[in-house]
């Protein structure tokens, strides 16, 4: 049944009506009541499978969605797994780094045993001290050269 055809005429039948009509006027309204029904009923027909139909494209617009949720949820758990690798590698290569910047201890040992690196420190401790104290020296020779007795007789 299309949308265009229009639907046949509501036929009411009472008790009443079934008692007192005719039997040759009773069957004509009953077969106008069974194409109501059957006009209704092939509306419902339509409209139920439009909805299922309509249901369905629904779901399958749903299933791609998810589809598609998914294989992008995967992409970036590759790519979050991918950096977290990196950052891993990273954190390992910069302690790596420090690690090798830092002497250690037995190789600042083997460096003082090595006669020609201890006398060279030496040295450099010795010129450091004599270094210090011409440092601390030179503030009280200055002082002392501003205040002498025969400064103020060549000041006045």
């Amino acid at each position: 049944m299309t949308n265009e055809e229009p639907l046949p005429k509501k036929v009411r039948l009472s008790e009443t009506d079934f008692k007192v009509m005719a039997r040759d006027e009773l069957i004509p309204r009953w077969k106008q009541y069974e194409a109501y029904v059957q006009a209704l009923e092939g509306k419902y027909t339509d409209l139920n499978s439009n909805d299922v139909t309509g249901l369905r494209e629904s779901e399958e617009k749903l299933k791609q969605q998810q589809q598609e949720s998914a294989r992008r949820e995967n992409i970036l758990v590759m790519r979050l797994a991918t950096k977290e690798q990196e950052m891993q590698e990273c954190t390992t290569q910069i302690q790596y780094l420090k690690q090798v910047q830092q002497p250690s201890v037995a190789q600042l040992r083997s460096t003082m045993v090595d006669p020609a690196i201890n006398l060279f420190f030496l040295k450099m401790k010795g010129e450091l001290e004599q270094t210090k104290d011409k440092l601390e020296q030179a503030p009280n020779e200055l002082s002392a050269w501003k205040f002498t007795p025969d400064r103020s007789k060549w000041c006045d």
